[in-house]
């Protein structure tokens, strides 16, 4: 209960001009607080990185993107936020270069990189990825073994205080639905010391296994379509959270 506050207002992610929210979900966030009868103001990265908003991050929820948010926490000297893992399956954590020659000698991996959102996982396979071109071979990624059936639906479950809050198809069948006692057992058994609110992507194969693909932790998380004012609460709950702890 001590996580749920008054709000004296959502600082919301702007354009440099500050009359546009930054994105689609920051838009989603401003309507959550016209939704909730919040009061809101739309602030510019450089507005946050000029120091002159500090007094006001204990006591107020900002909204943005990666950069804009780990700008925030740093203020506050809050660092690398994430949850305590990434995925229920094996993983290890090598460098890029590392990955690329072991795909080289021909293997296929899932890369994510450990730094949240530094760009998209993906399979490497021996492709290019534009993505890619940019990043430092000592970047420290993330691996995993591809799945070994065909995903034909992807589904984003938000949790909140450990039940389902939402769940949304962001790729695939979305009539191919996974099963809510499969989602509640990795909850219970594979999400322990997690935060508050944070999502879980679930993906189904062909031969209709569950797996999961991998866990965010809510501040870094868009909404994929439920209602703008039930995202905005999720955001509020793990961001004093974060401030908090």
């Amino acid at each position: 209960m001590g996580l749920i506050k008054k709000l004296n207002m959502v600082y919301i992610q702007s354009n440099t001009e500050k009359n546009l929210p930054h994105h689609f979900d920051c838009a989603c966030a401003l309507y959550g607080a016209t939704d909730s009868a919040l009061d809101y103001r739309l602030t510019s990265f450089e507005e946050v990185k000029s120091g002159k908003l500090d007094l006001l991050i204990k006591d107020n929820l900002f909204v943005g993107s990666v950069e804009f948010m780990r700008e925030v926490f740093n203020r506050v000297g809050i660092n690398d936020v994430r949850v305590p893992k990434n995925s229920n399956r094996e993983h290890e954590v090598l460098t890029l270069k590392e990955a690329h020659s072991r795909v080289s000698e021909g293997e296929t991996l899932f890369i994510k990189p450990f730094e949240i959102k530094l760009f998209t996982g993906l399979i490497l396979d021996g492709c290019k990825y534009s993505c890619l071109e940019t990043i430092p071979d000592d970047t420290k990624v993330m691996v995993y073994q591809p799945f070994n059936r065909e995903i034909i639906s992807e589904w984003r479950i938000y949790v909140n205080n450990g039940v389902i809050e939402d769940a949304r198809n962001y790729s695939g069948d979305f009539m191919v639905i996974p099963a809510q006692e499969y989602i509640e057992s990795v909850i219970l058994n594979d999400c322990k010391n997690f935060p508050t609110a944070y999502t879980i992507d679930i993906a189904v194969l062909d031969n209709n296994k569950l797996e999961v693909v991998e866990f965010n932790d809510m501040w870094a998380i868009g909404n994929y379509g439920m209602p703008n004012y039930i995202y905005l609460k999720l955001l509020k709950r793990r961001y004093f959270e974060i401030i908090k702890n």
